[in-house]
């Protein structure tokens, strides 16, 4: 297993910038980057599915010019994630500096508003940026999400609504529209070599549904995506982020396993929804089918099942939780306030060591924290509260929730 792992997947296999660029079939070339991308060989030039961030597509673009001169003539982005469009602007570059044309470039109708949006909200994404990813172990990707001004984006010059086919060189690409990740989503269908190239619609980790930070993503459609590629019966899918998937058997046991997992997820909020049940008792109650939480590219490594069911909640329903309280709450620190004056800091903290003592570290960190709220320069508190987010942390497989913690660990060391 490599090195870093908590899943029993190795990382190179579920996203991490490592790995060498591979020959996937003839004439395709597999980059397992940061966000993959994939380069088709053509005689008219190069088809470039996804670009990776800019340190990859800086990559990307030296192997490629070790093994070819040909030209770049279009770029596909499977969804406007910073991961698959932000090499971009180096291929349009060096099309530029050697008087070649520049690269068409082809996106789906609704990326153009999401890269405006992120034009627009920079020093937002950069906010939740620092929180999501991880300075020590995601080093690439915190740098890119954490700078001052957002990239320099490549906007899409033909615009994708369900479907578009195209030719290169004489070989012929298919293209369909999905939701899943994003609203965005394009996957590619090459006949002839019986491939799909599926962006982040398989990423090798519980689906990405309902992430704590991100706008609204999809469930039971990313299922009716998967099944999509699973109807075209691919002899080799080459993923957003992952290893490939070389023979049918291994494309159908993943695609369909996964949509699977989220049709379950879906159809038992919907259900719990429609009897009247509020967030919370879905939230801690439902489960993916135990034959499939335990397949290795559906670990809760990077989404989370319990994400998954946030998400479908917010597809249909409000933001409100059910506690007629919390329709026009009093702020949290006035709540605070009034119960360490009941209860007292030293009895809540005391308790709280209790609690951590008893493996409920959860509760602990609910008490730690209204002494924390209600008292800021109680030292006892804060510290208590670095060390019960650095225990969880420890502890945590999930990235999104273990770079969390450890975020809440680290404001208590600055």
């Amino acid at each position: 297993m490599a090195k870093g792992s908590q899943s029993g997947w190795p990382l190179a296999e579920i996203g991490e910038f490592r790995g060498e660029v591979r020959e996937a079939a003839p004439g395709v070339l597999f980059f397992p980057t940061f966000g993959t991308s994939i380069a088709f060989l053509t005689g008219a030039g190069i088809v470039l599915f996804d670009t990776g961030t800019r340190p990859a597509g800086e990559r990307v673009l030296h192997e490629l010019r070790e093994r070819t001169d040909l030209p770049v003539h279009t770029i596909v982005y499977s969804h406007g994630h910073l991961d698959h469009v932000g090499g971009a602007p180096l291929f349009v570059t060096e099309a530029e500096q050697r008087g070649r044309p520049r690269p068409r470039v082809i996106g789906q109708r609704r990326l153009v508003e999401r890269l405006r949006r992120y034009e627009r909200m920079w020093p937002w994404i950069s906010f939740i940026g620092s929180w999501q990813w991880d300075r020590e172990t995601q080093p690439a990707a915190a740098s890119f999400r954490e700078a001052q001004t957002p990239p320099a984006f490549v906007y899409p010059d033909t615009i994708v609504d369900e479907r578009l086919t195209f030719e290169v060189g004489g070989e012929r690409f298919d293209l369909y529209h999905a939701l899943g990740e994003t609203d965005d989503a394009l996957w590619l269908w090459n006949e002839r070599q019986r491939l799909v190239c599926s962006g982040d619609l398989v990423i090798f980790s519980a689906p990405n549904v309902g992430n704590p930070w991100k706008v609204q993503r999809w469930t039971r459609e990313w299922a009716e995506g998967l099944e999509a590629i699973a109807a075209k019966e691919p002899e080799l899918l080459l993923p957003g982020h992952g290893r490939m998937l070389r023979s049918r058997e291994e494309v159908d046991r993943v695609t369909l396993s996964t949509a699977r997992y989220l049709r379950s997820i879906h159809d038992q909020v919907v259900e719990r929804m429609n009897q009247g049940q509020w967030l919370e008792q879905i939230w801690h109650e439902v489960r993916p089918p135990e034959d499939l939480a335990t397949l290795p590219w559906l670990q809760a490594v990077y989404g989370h099942p319990q994400f998954i069911v946030q998400g479908v909640w917010r597809q249909y329903g409000g933001w409100w939780n059910g506690n007629p309280a919390d329709m026009f709450p009093a702020p949290s620190g006035e709540q605070a306030r009034e119960i360490v004056a009941l209860a007292g800091s030293g009895a809540l903290l005391a308790r709280a060591r209790a609690l951590r003592e008893a493996g409920n570290l959860p509760l602990a960190c609910h008490l730690v924290g209204w002494v924390r709220s209600a008292e800021p320069e109680n030292r006892a508190a804060r510290e208590l509260w670095r060390q019960l987010f650095a225990a969880r942390a420890e502890g945590e497989r999930n990235m999104m929730a273990r770079n969390t913690y450890r975020a809440a660990a680290r404001e208590e060391t600055q």
